[in-house]
């Protein structure tokens, strides 16, 4: 008898339970919607976190979808249960297509075997999709034409241009749900679109640890509690990121192998059916890997990609070189180590927080940018926004468009308050200056708000407008200028990014007899100036609306160059 069915044998181990297993109520649901199927086992170890998630052991129970009719025909799923806290199993699908589906679990415990049903899968209305995009289904990395590679997509094939926040102590014990409802309600405003979570086993402090000190406990009723938060981020068009992990010293010690691969299987049995993106560790490589080693981390990467089975795109966040806890194993993206991997769905870079390290964010997306194959890159922790002591709005502006100019599939905006949930519910109140993380005490400061949110906001409207996905970057477009950023495709749309403003000159010699409209935005007052219609076929010399010395103030600058209407002949 193996290890895996052993566990069922041991009298001593089990706890008895009466009552029939049971699917859920509802039996129509929506397209990539959770749908749930609870089950109630009869037979349950003393520690149903740690017997049933042995190393090299099955899932204890699992629930095949089939397809039946609709274009739901012909598909095929299966996905793990999970124990949910006494006697309760639970198992959550997505539905990937509408149409009718039947299910029916297989377990040995009796009580979890052949609980069986049907439900129905209607999908959404445009409209419906447009009003919160996470119902157009997971996202993917886009595979097709020309840009294949370059940026992200909904299943639908939708553009998912990555507009993401920090959320990293956000699961802290005692947060208000209402506190995370305004978060999410005003990133989604704003048109931001991930919410990087921190799902921890090892948090900032145990208070906001889901994992007992022993890693062997999971505490059920807070991880429901933020699953409500995971749902309720996606019902506002927000994916959620999800790394279960940080890496710290020892942490080969103070867990160990087994203990971590446990509770990511654990967190994708859990939360795979939700709107999310894996993310391997938070720094993953700070400490010497956590004591691991580089092949620990790679092999993990490949059992979330084996464990999944609605392959979600998975990442690792590093931590930069010349940094505390980076300098054993440094890498300024997980391209220089990881973009190699089959399993790395796209690379991430912590450029991390001092004025030098903002200034080679566009040499780090470059670099990653020019490896091959073609594989997404996003600065996922840039330098934070504080109140005191630290970056201007312009410098967040920068490390943005200066990534995005340089080939980033989108960008994650930092707020000292934000990552660190500075909130009255469950912060002590800071001195003012001082310190590393220098922060405004005052709870009563809005620092959902800061220029450099509201930039972020600002930049995804104008990317959105266009179509950005098209776009390369042509740094030798920008002629006499310092701030060599341009998305274009040569001939037909152009944006570029002037740090300073000035003038620079375009060339468009190549292109008589076309014509083009440009247009100044100002990215300190967000104000778009009237576009002006000019005509190739020259070399054009387009001067900033405000300049030195008539205007003292050095403002950043957006100039969009699209085609005009056709010339009459």
């Amino acid at each position: 008898m193996g290890i895996c069915r052993m566990l069922l044998a041991v009298p001593a181990m089990l706890v008895m339970a009466a009552g029939p297993a049971s699917a859920q109520d509802a039996s129509e649901v929506k397209q990539w919607q959770v749908y749930e199927v609870r089950m109630t086992a009869t037979q349950n170890a003393a520690n149903p976190y740690v017997s049933y998630l042995q190393e090299g052991c099955p899932a204890r129970v699992t629930v095949r979808f089939t397809g039946v009719s609709g274009d739901a025909a012909g598909h095929e799923s299966t996905v793990a249960g999970f124990w949910d806290g006494g006697t309760t199993w639970r198992a959550r699908f997505a539905p990937p297509a509408p149409g009718e589906w039947a299910f029916e679990s297989r377990s040995e415990d009796p009580g979890l075997n052949g609980v069986a049903g049907r439900m129905t899968c209607s999908a959404w209305t445009e409209d419906e999709k447009k009003a919160n995009p996470t119902r157009r289904g997971f996202v993917r990395v886009h595979t097709n034409g020309p840009r294949a590679g370059r940026y992200f997509a909904y299943a639908d094939g939708t553009p998912f241009l990555w507009i993401g926040d920090t959320w990293w102590n956000w699961t802290q014990r005692g947060i208000r749900f209402e506190s995370f409802k305004k978060l999410v309600d005003d990133r989604a405003q704003k048109g931001f679109n991930v919410g990087q979570l921190f799902f921890p086993a090892n948090g900032w402090g145990r208070g906001s640890s889901f994992l007992n000190a022993d890693y062997n406990e999971p505490d059920i009723e807070h991880i429901q509690f933020i699953e409500q938060w995971i749902a309720y981020a996606n019902e506002q068009s927000i994916t959620v990121w999800i790394h279960p992990w940080w890496s710290r010293t020892r942490l080969n010690e103070t867990a160990g192998p087994e203990k971590i691969r446990r509770w990511w299987r654990y967190v994708i049995h859990r939360l795979a059916a939700y709107n999310v993106i894996w993310t391997l560790a938070g720094e993953y490589n700070m400490n010497n890997y956590g004591g691991l080693g580089l092949d620990f981390w790679k092999d993990l990467g490949a059992l979330v990609v084996a464990e999944d089975p609605f392959h979600h795109i998975l990442g690792a966040h590093p931590t930069p070189p010349a940094w505390d806890g980076g300098a054993e194993a440094p890498q300024w993206s997980t391209a220089e180590v990881l973009h190699q991997e089959s399993w790395l769905d796209y690379n991430q870079s912590q450029t991390a927080h001092a004025r030098w390290r903002n200034e080679y964010a566009p040499t780090v997306v470059s670099q990653a940018y020019a490896m091959r194959p073609s594989k997404p890159i996003v600065i996922t922790e840039p330098w934070y926004e504080f109140a005191l002591d630290a970056p201007a709005a312009k410098e967040i502006r920068f490390c943005a468009w200066s990534a995005i100019m340089s080939g980033a599939a989108g960008h994650t905006y930092g707020g000292g308050h934000i990552w660190l949930a500075y909130l009255p519910e469950v912060s002590r109140p800071r001195r003012s200056g001082g310190g590393s993380w220098p922060l405004d005490p005052d709870f009563e400061t809005n620092t959902l708000d800061y220029p450099g949110a509201r930039g972020m906001a600002h930049m995804a409207r104008i990317l959105r407008s266009v179509e950005w996905w098209r776009l390369e970057p042509h740094p030798e477009l920008v002629v006499e200028n310092p701030s060599r950023y341009c998305l274009a495709i040569p001939g037909e749309i152009y944006i570029m990014f002037l740090r300073w403003g000035g003038a620079v000159k375009l060339d468009l010699t190549a292109y008589p007899g076309a014509t083009f409209t440009r247009q100044w935005i100002d990215l300190v007052t967000e104000k778009t100036h009237r576009p002006q219609e000019f005509t190739g076929g020259a070399v054009h010399v387009i001067h900033a609306p405000e300049d030195f010395p008539a205007v003292r103030q050095e403002k950043d600058w957006i100039l969009l160059v699209k085609p005009g209407k056709p010339s009459r002949n």
